[in-house]
């Protein structure tokens, strides 16, 4: 309803601006009808001195009192001869006739030497030979009052022989247009701006549009005073204008045409909530009716409701019994074979299936949480078999160390460990059992187990890959395998012995922020076939390179539209963050991976990034390697 008054609305207002336009196109062309009507008798006046131009003397006054009688708009009309083109003995001749009580005098005993070039009126048509309207100006003379003068050549073939004149009262024609405009504010500028006629009779000749306009310091307003000026015909919508010593609330109508036969232009200002009152008074009405059938309409509801649902109330109380937890409700006394006879029925048997499912759902309920207790201390117990200390080694600044381990369920199948097996020699394994869930959790316990007994023996790590692969084989009878990458580190040298058992090759990130990877395959997954070889393979970690090893939980990470994040994406996550620490780097990784996933991980992740540092060995290192030196 909103919507539709709202287009009513605007439709209106468009249909009362081309109204209003057309009617000041109507009015304007009216006035110039006038006007064209009052210079066609100073024409005819013109005319026909031309062809008598001996006519006597109180003839001419006659003339001109008819021409006076044809509209009270005349304040006077004249003729003035060229010298001795009246009479010969008779240099200048310019009779007069003026004001409503056809007063009558000869102008040169006003004007004197009218032909001397200080009367404006009677220069330019001598000078140009076609008539015109003047400028607006004040007749101090006899008149006392502000006129315009339309002046026409006299013309006995084509000599010049003088001027015929009308003066129309500006004060006269602002009231008749003030009948008209009413409510709007109206004006008449001449070619040259100058107020002719004015909503605000004190303006007329005193001030113009341009210093109007000047005075608003609108920009708005001053584009439309150039089209008005310019001769043009339109409308402008102008906001909140600064008028007349106050603000004009809402839209200011600015309508604007040209008068074609003076070069005048008319302009009116009328407020938009003034034009548009009818039609707001109607939308009111239209409200209002509106309102009145909305409300009958609901009493109307309200009553036949009221005598539709009554049954409905019995139903109602006990649903709501229900709802405080009463399960023995019951519906009593049902009669009725209607759909709410049968509603209630079903209401009935709904509470009766009802609390059976209730009953069984408590059960289902207390087994759920049993098993998530047990999940949960499942997990605390395999984060107790991780390393969770960092910094591991705090007195070793020979290198710097960090691992996490990111869950997909309750209990992850990947694991980390890493451990001095002696000063100089860092062990570190990650790995990633398959399969998710208790199952893989329990084949990472065993696996973690069998490769920390079997580095502290001092086997290298394609030994321990190889002896793994057996003892996991026998106890899991190939129903899991697991993907291996065990190293060992030189602290000192920084040379890495590793084994990668159909691991993912880790990365290494240089000095200079390059990233590649490294320590490929020496043999296949762990676990799964009997009497595999794993080879040892070897590289050396320089000072300040970063050896970063992941499970395949970061490159198959997925996002929502099922995309992997890739191994192109992590090259260029680790060249970005390739100056961080390694603590720094494993959260980064960590945050990125969420984030890709909106924080739902498809698969466990586990980072282990280890920093080779340039820092000696440390005062306990030195005092160990003394005490022992064959270590």
């Amino acid at each position: 309803m909103g919507l539709t008054l709202r287009r009513v609305y605007d439709s209106a207002v468009f249909t009362l601006q081309d109204q209003h336009l057309r009617e000041i196109s109507l009015l304007a062309t009216g006035l110039n009808y006038e006007l064209v009507s009052l210079s066609g008798t100073v024409d005819d006046t013109a005319r026909f001195l031309g062809l008598k131009p001996t006519l006597d003397t109180e003839a001419i006054f006659n003339l001109l009192k008819d021409t006076m009688r044809r509209d009270p708009l005349i304040y006077g009309a004249s003729v003035a001869f060229e010298p001795f083109a009246y009479h010969n003995d008779l240099r200048l001749f310019a009779p007069y006739v003026y004001d409503k009580d056809m007063k009558r005098l000869d102008l040169t005993s006003v004007l004197g030497d009218y032909t001397s070039g200080r009367v404006q009126w009677y220069q330019q048509v001598k000078t140009s030979g076609h008539a015109f309207w003047s400028e607006p100006y004040f007749d101090s003379g006899e008149g006392n009052v502000a006129i315009v003068t339309y002046a026409v050549p006299i013309k006995n073939g084509d000599t010049f022989i003088g001027v015929a004149t009308l003066d129309l009262r500006l004060d006269l024609l602002n009231q008749r247009l003030a009948a008209r405009m009413d409510p709007s504010r109206f004006m008449i500028m001449s070619p040259s701006g100058r107020f002719i006629s004015h909503y605000d009779p004190a303006l007329i000749l005193n001030s113009g549009l341009v210093e109007m306009s000047a005075s608003l310091v609108n920009p708005l307003f001053q584009q439309i005073t150039s089209h008005v000026m310019a001769g043009d015909t339109g409308m402008g919508v102008v906001n909140n204008l600064y008028l007349d010593g106050s603000i004009v609330p809402g839209n200011l109508w600015v309508s604007y045409t040209p008068i074609s036969t003076t070069g005048w232009r008319l302009a009116t200002l009328a407020s938009e909530y003034d034009l548009i009152a009818p039609i707001r008074a109607q939308i009111q009405v239209a409200l209002a009716g509106l309102s009145l059938t909305i409300a009958l309409t609901f009493v109307l509801v309200w009553t036949m409701s009221s005598r539709l649902t009554s049954p409905i109330k019995k139903l109602e109380a006990a649903v709501s019994e229900v709802a405080r937890g009463k399960l023995d409700t019951h519906i009593e006394n049902i009669r009725s074979t209607d759909e709410l006879g049968r509603l209630s029925l079903g209401f009935n048997r709904m509470l009766k299936n009802l609390k059976k499912q209730i009953e069984l759902q408590s059960q289902q309920e207390t087994a759920q949480k049993l098993v998530e207790r047990e999940l949960q201390m499942a997990r605390e117990t395999q984060k107790s078999l991780l390393p969770t200390e960092f910094p591991p080694f705090p007195d070793r600044k020979e290198f710097e160390l960090h691992a996490l381990n990111q869950a997909a369920h309750h209990v992850a199948g990947d694991f980390f460990d890493f451990f001095l097996v002696n000063p100089k020699t860092l062990v570190f394994v990650i790995a990633d059992v398959s399969g998710k869930g208790m199952s893989a959790a329990l084949v990472m316990a065993v696996t973690r187990t069998i490769v920390r007994d079997l580095a502290q023996s001092g086997r290298s790590p394609g030994e321990i890959l190889q002896e793994t692969n057996e003892r996991l084989r026998d106890s899991q009878k190939g129903g899991a395998f697991v993907t291996i990458f065990l190293g060992s580190y030189n602290i000192s040298s920084g040379k890495i012995i590793y084994a990668n058992g159909g691991h993912v090759p880790p990365y290494l990130i240089a000095r200079n922020g390059s990233v590649t990877n490294i320590g490929d395959a020496t043999g296949t997954i762990v676990g799964m076939l009997e009497d595999q070889e794993y080879r040892n393979a070897e590289f050396t970690l320089k000072t300040g390179e970063t050896l970063l090893l992941y499970t395949d939980g970061f490159p198959e990470a997925r996002s929502s539209a099922g995309e992997f994040y890739g191994m192109p994406r992590i090259k260029t996550f680790l060249q970005k963050h390739a100056q961080n620490n390694c603590l720094e780097l494993c959260g980064a990784a960590i945050r990125e991976i969420a984030n890709y996933q909106n924080d739902n991980l498809a698969d466990d992740v586990t980072l282990l990034a280890l920093k080779r540092l340039n820092a000696g060995p440390s005062p306990a290192t030195l005092l160990t390697e003394l005490l022992n030196p064959k270590s």
